[in-house]
C-alpha cells in the first residue's frame, strides 16, 4: 500500500479540522477529535460540492458535528454520517488514514480521481 503524506497530525488540533488539497482533482480533509483522525473526500453527497467555504471551516459551531457550508447539513464526525439536511442518511466518502512517526497519511488515491 503507498501513503500520501497529509502534513503533520500537530498541525490539527483537537477539536479542529483542516483541509487538503493533495491532487488538482482531490480535495480532502481531517478532522481530529483527541487522539482520532478522520480523513474524508472534501464533498457533499448532496450536491457534490466541497464541504467548506473558508478554509479549514468544517465543523458547526459547537464543533460537534461536520457542516456543509452550502445547505448546513450535519454529518457525524466519526462516521460521516448525515444525521440533518437534505442528505440524510446518507455518508461522506471516508479515506483509509494512518499516523506514522507524527505525520498524518492517507493511501494513495492515484491520478485517476
Amino acid at each position: 500500500m503507498k501513503l500520501q503524506y497529509l502534513g503533520a497530525l500537530a498541525d490539527i488540533p483537537s477539536g479542529s479540522a483542516r483541509g487538503y488539497q493533495t491532487t488538482p482533482e482531490l480535495s480532502v480533509f481531517a478532522v481530529r477529535v483527541d487522539d482520532k483522525v478522520s480523513v474524508y473526500r472534501n464533498r457533499c453527497p448532496h450536491k457534490g460540492i466541497e464541504l467548506n467555504w473558508v478554509p479549514d471551516k468544517f465543523l458547526d459551531r459547537d464543533g460537534e458535528y461536520l457542516q456543509c457550508s452550502s445547505h448546513g447539513a450535519l454529518f457525524e464526525i466519526h462516521t460521516g454520517k448525515c444525521i440533518v439536511g437534505p442528505c440524510g442518511g446518507a455518508y461522506l466518502e471516508k479515506l483509509n488514514s494512518c499516523v506514522q512517526d507524527g505525520g498524518l497519511y492517507i493511501e494513495d488515491q492515484g491520478s485517476g480521481d
